[in-house]
């Protein structure tokens, strides 16, 4: 897999009406506990864990 499809693979676009996402890491080896973040005023989230990235859609 080439670094272009990691990082498009890494980002998630939502609704704009979401207020909370879920953040697992993936499956297997990738997971990670799951963590929970509540956008607020925010456009864009990070996970602290595998730092994949959560972005609203206009």
């Amino acid at each position: 897999m080439s670094d272009q499809n990691k990082i498009a693979e890494s980002i998630e676009y939502v609704s704009k009406n979401t207020d909370i996402v879920m953040c697992d890491g993936g499956s297997g080896n990738l997971g990670h506990p799951a963590v929970y973040f509540k956008f607020g005023k925010k456009k864009e989230i990070v996970c602290n864990y595998c730092n994949k990235k959560f972005i609203k859609k206009d």
